[in-house]
């Protein structure tokens, strides 16, 4: 398990491609399509990959500062959660990734069973916790020390993070968009 990783130079739109299809994979292997948010409140956002930003978070390329997305979402349990941890850890090994058991928790009548997928080069892939009371995957991107993670990538362009609006995630003013390059 590394802390460096290596620098993919991805762009945000690129890494932002990635994660959502990474992230819409391993929903639909879960066989759980409908019901994944952002946690397990009536009043919880679900998962819309039509309209999800992301900002980039901390990482580090061989001791260059880089950046990566994640998505991590929750769903209510649907039956054996050892049985669903299971059947992640599985379909990741199938997609080529490295699945280790990193956790395993008996607390009464609760039980956590914690697996992670590494990449070939021992970096974070994506990871799932599995327990009586929920089920909760995320997904990360590759590291980049592309200057556009400094930035939301959302479905139609980037968006700078405006340090002084009251919500900065969920924007209360009118935040301009930069159209992504055309490739």
């Amino acid at each position: 398990m590394t802390s460096h990783y290596p620098d993919s130079g991805k762009t945000g739109q690129q890494l932002r491609i990635e994660t959502i299809e990474a992230m819409n994979a391993a929903i639909t292997a879960s066989e759980l399509p409908d019901g994944w948010g952002l946690g397990l409140q009536p009043e919880a956002k679900q998962w819309n990959p039509a309209t999800v930003e992301f900002i980039g978070e901390g990482c580090t390329t061989q001791g260059n500062r880089g950046q990566r997305f994640q998505v991590a979402l929750f769903h209510a349990p649907v039956g054996d959660p050892v049985a669903f941890a299971t059947k992640m850890g599985e379909f990741w090994e199938s997609q080529g990734y490295s699945v280790s058991v990193v956790g395993g928790i008996d607390i009464d009548d609760e039980h956590t069973t914690d697996l992670r997928a590494d990449r070939a080069d021992g970096s974070l892939y994506a990871g799932v916790t599995a327990m009586t009371t929920h089920f909760y995957l995320s997904v990360y991107s590759e590291c980049s020390t592309d200057p556009s993670l400094d930035k939301f990538a959302g479905p139609n362009g980037y968006r700078t993070f405006d340090e002084f609006d009251p919500n900065p995630y969920n924007p209360t003013n009118s935040p301009s968009v930069t159209p992504y390059p055309r490739e």
